[in-house]
């Protein structure tokens, strides 16, 4: 590729890229129709599953609800309360606009999300032959479009869905800014409106913004390479300005773009963090919970009415107190977490992608994945160094920057498998590097084939040796079995007592299974379900005082229906999980009474009346057996 050096800008032009040859465009054509074609795939198969559509306080559920709010006029969110976004706001308006355009359809917003996905693999091979050449660009945009948890979740209603495009279109323009020469500002302008524009899908990636720019303005120190950094971040400010502007105007609060910040800094650092997202007590762990219990929970212990902001701060004083007080253990954890950020493991949140690989063979033939591309791109960038030279190294290094200040970015909060899909997409050029530049370093057989064996292996290691993290396909297989238990399929209870014993937590499943039974009307198998989950756990928070409430209600119908002998274990089992439970004392005292056992049942209407004093029934039985002695 014909390249010459412009000294005054200091940057490498690419002579060629404004007339790219028709091999290349028609190679670069191939790899979109596939690219798309195995999206559309991916798709058809999983968009009308049970378990991926959104419903409830779930993150998808919640840009549903919201989106479809925007679309009905509210752009403002007023409706929601005098609150700031309590969630990164860019998606809301995207489905809000899909929502519009289409009728409210959730395929075509789906649609539309893989046709980014796909303009998201055209950027990578893009920026690729900007930063290397044509057969780098072709290898990463093969290895970027074989990546299968990128698509995966470019078809879920989720935020994660943009972050690939996103992602891509902030580094393919960042990759001209460094290579096109040209002496306007409005190319790093537009680079950093991007910037801006993925930080409102992913606040986080403010800190790589502002590590890019210095990167940007260190990389020659004079007064010509201040320009581009500075109007860098004028284009992210300008837009990072639209979600502050709307949070003052609705709120009074100056809220930079979302307000949950605090609380993700505390689910990964503090007592009980592992690494991955943890419950904190008190906070139901859903978006729709978390708004409302963040801030009951952070006034009860401060003891006085807080703001927004204050609410935030308050979880992150939380973190920094641990911190601080456990420095080793901190560090430790943060160590972990950027090895979890590298790793090739899937670390859940919400769903499961290697329980839906499992199932779909449009998935299973997109192999790619961390595991293998950070040794490549780790390779990769060692052999552009070597190759490079000058204000070619130079614009790699800038370039390249995103990479580590995204990994410490993630690291900082806690490690979930879509936050690493902006990473995927700046590893796919380096590891097109690596396949590019291969061949002529085996050749020469010279120190920059060690260095990168080197890296290549040590990266390898870090990301291909187990972590021992849950990828959460048990959980998945638990909520297929409440979808089937919702719907009424027959043989429920054999799936549940199977993905019982698979789950590392049985006591749960049995629990929640029990909870859907009840709400579908089946109580024998949601006291089945109750009773196994009480035997595994009897501690399990709920599950006794449901299971005793379900007892009592079948207690008291087989009373009712003169089955006293069969009436009697249920309400005995029933007082004995719920002492609290005064309507089993009361219709076991009934029961009791109604078989002889008066003395009992004196001493169980006056439990009922201690618990409820109000209760006439109770007083009524009570005064009967009184009048007995």
């Amino acid at each position: 590729m014909a390249r010459r050096r412009d000294e005054w800008k200091g940057t490498w032009i690419d002579a060629s890229f404004g007339a790219s040859p028709a091999p290349g465009r028609r190679s670069l054509f191939c790899l979109l129709v596939v690219a798309l074609a195995l999206k559309a795939l991916v798709l058809a198969h999983f968009h009308d599953h049970p378990l991926l559509q959104p419903v409830g306080e779930m993150d998808s559920g919640v840009y549903a609800r919201l989106a479809g709010k925007v679309a009905g006029g509210d752009l403002l969110l007023r409706s929601e309360g005098p609150i700031p976004f309590f969630v990164s706001p860019l998606y809301i308006y995207f489905l809000a606009a899909v929502h519009v355009l289409s009728a409210g359809s959730l395929l075509a917003a789906k649609a539309v999300q893989i046709a980014l996905g796909t303009a998201a693999v055209g950027l990578v091979w893009g920026m690729t032959r900007r930063l290397f050449d044509d057969r780098a660009a072709l290898a990463a945009g093969v290895l970027y479009a074989l990546t299968g948890v990128v698509t995966f979740h470019e078809v879920l209603i989720l935020q994660a869905a943009l972050d690939p495009f996103l992602t891509a279109l902030f580094l393919y323009l960042m990759a001209v800014g460094l290579t096109s020469g040209s002496s306007s500002s409005r190319v790093w302008v537009a680079a950093g409106a991007a910037g801006g524009l993925f930080a409102l899908n992913r606040p986080n990636v403010l800190l790589c913004v502002a590590a890019v720019a210095a990167a940007i303005a260190m990389a020659k120190i004079s007064l010509r390479t201040f320009a581009p950094a500075v109007a860098f971040l004028a284009g992210t400010a300008a837009v990072v300005a639209l979600p502050l502007a709307r949070n003052l105007i609705v709120s009074g609060e100056p809220v930079l773009i979302s307000s949950h910040g605090g609380l993700n800094f505390l689910v990964g650092n503090g007592p009980g963090a592992n690494g991955v997202y943890r419950t904190i007590p008190g906070i139901t762990p859903d978006i729709g919970g978390q708004s409302a219990d963040t801030k009951r929970v952070a006034e009860a212990e401060e003891g006085r009415p807080l703001s927004t902001r204050e609410i935030s701060s308050h979880f992150a004083r939380k973190a920094w107190a641990w911190i601080r007080s456990e420095p080793g253990a901190a560090l430790a954890l943060f160590a972990t977490k950027i090895r979890y950020v590298l790793s090739g493991d899937e670390a859940p949140l919400n769903f499961s992608f290697p329980w839906y690989r499992d199932r779909s063979l449009a998935l299973r033939l997109l192999f790619v994945g961390p595991g293998l591309l950070v040794p490549i791109a780790g390779a990769g960038f060692v052999l552009a160094l070597f190759a490079s030279v000058g204000a070619a190294r130079r614009a790699l290094l800038v370039w390249a920057a995103f990479v580590p200040a995204y990994i410490l970015a993630v690291a900082v909060f806690f490690v979930a498998t879509r936050y690493r899909l902006p990473l995927v997409v700046a590893l796919a050029p380096l590891g097109g590097a690596a396949v590019a530049r291969l061949p002529e370093a085996w050749r020469a057989k010279g120190a920059r084939l060690r260095i990168a064996g080197a890296a290549a292996v040590i990266l390898a290691a870090i990301s291909l040796w187990p972590t021992g993290l849950w990828d959460g396909a048990q959980d998945e297989e638990m909520h297929l079995v409440l979808w089937e238990i919702e719907r009424g399929d027959a043989g429920t209870m054999r799936h549940a007592e199977a993905a019982a014993r698979e789950h590392p937590d049985p006591a749960l499943v049995w629990l929640r299974a029990g909870r859907s039974f009840e709400a579908a009307g089946k109580s024998d198998e949601a006291i089945t379900a109750l009773s196994r989950s009480h035997e595994i756990d009897s501690d399990r928070p709920g599950a006794a005082s449901l299971l005793s409430a379900l007892l009592e209600k079948r207690g008291l119908a087989r009373a009712l229906s003169g089955d006293a002998a069969g009436a009697r274990p249920d309400l005995e089992e029933a007082v004995r999980l719920d002492g609290t439970n005064a309507a089993a004392c009361l219709n076991l005292a009934a029961v009791l009474a109604g078989l002889g056992e008066t003395n009992r049942a004196r001493s169980l209407s006056r439990q009922a009346l201690d618990l409820k004093p109000d209760y006439e029934k109770a007083r009524a039985l009570l005064q009967a057996l009184e009048r007995m002695k």
